[in-house]
């Protein structure tokens, strides 16, 4: 019978933690990770592993501390404790999850680069010609422009810092309106064709994400798409140059 109510008790704590779990992800899916972003950048499995330490702190100690025989006063107790370090569990986990969401997918030369918000530098963001840029977002990536720089000073500067693993996607001083490079995607982007004729083991992936667009092949282009653990691609308008999916496809 004892045993039966500590089930009911941690049942009851599960369903209080899946409540705020659920309302916890509901942000961090629908405004920081949106669509795939979840995936590409480790977002769905940061979450996964606060919700796993949440679950561990919650209702599973409640099957070890509840006996309905302590005095009400001492079950209160108990469970504030506990209360408090779910609580401290998640603002920690969710902190870690803030700081890994993308703020920016920005065009670089030949490609996009999803930048993350602990890879840019607050010094580095005041640098920006634009207000719009000295910020890290809270509503998911903004598309942008990258410009490199006329002069070779500077080129070369940008160079050395890219060996040191701070390449320009990570300063926020060269970026611009995304329609600035917009002719430049154009001439740089390649059809879906050679995307299925690289890939061919993904053509049906390729197809599926054609076919839910609902453009012609002729009407989309495709760029690689780089984040800090490795390659997507991005397929994208041929007038907008804007992406329209993205696709756990390793071009290269």
């Amino acid at each position: 019978m004892e045993f039966k109510t500590r089930i009911k008790a941690a049942v009851v704590h599960l369903l209080i933690t899946a409540v705020v779990a659920a309302l916890v992800a509901a942000v961090i899916f629908g405004v920081w990770f949106p669509g795939p972003f979840s995936d590409m950048v480790g977002g769905k499995k940061l979450f996964l592993l606060v919700l796993a330490c949440d679950l561990a702190l919650g209702p599973l100690i409640s099957l070890v501390i509840y006996n309905r025989r302590k005095p009400r006063a001492e079950l209160i107790r108990d469970y504030t404790i506990v209360g408090v370090l779910q609580l401290a569990a998640l603002i920690y986990g969710v902190s870690v999850v803030v700081d890994s969401r993308p703020v920016y997918v920005a065009y670089v030369v030949d490609r996009f680069e999803v930048v993350t918000a602990s890879e840019l530098e607050d010094e580095d963001l005041a640098q920006a010609e634009d207000a719009r840029f000295r910020e890290r977002g809270w509503t998911g990536p903004k598309l942008v422009g990258v410009k490199r720089p006329e002069s070779s000073d500077e080129r070369t500067a940008i160079m050395l810092s890219a060996l040191e693993g701070k390449d320009i996607q990570l300063m926020p001083k060269y970026y611009c309106s995304y329609k600035e490079v917009r002719q430049q995607i154009h001439e740089r982007s390649l059809p879906v064709a050679d995307l299925v004729k690289r890939e061919p083991g993904s053509a049906a992936v390729i197809e599926s994400a054609v076919r839910e667009i609902g453009h012609d092949n002729d009407a989309l282009r495709w760029l690689p798409v780089k984040h800090r653990f490795g390659f997507w691609v991005a397929l994208i308008d041929a007038d907008s140059g804007k992406p329209l999916r993205y696709l756990p496809i390793d071009p290269y």
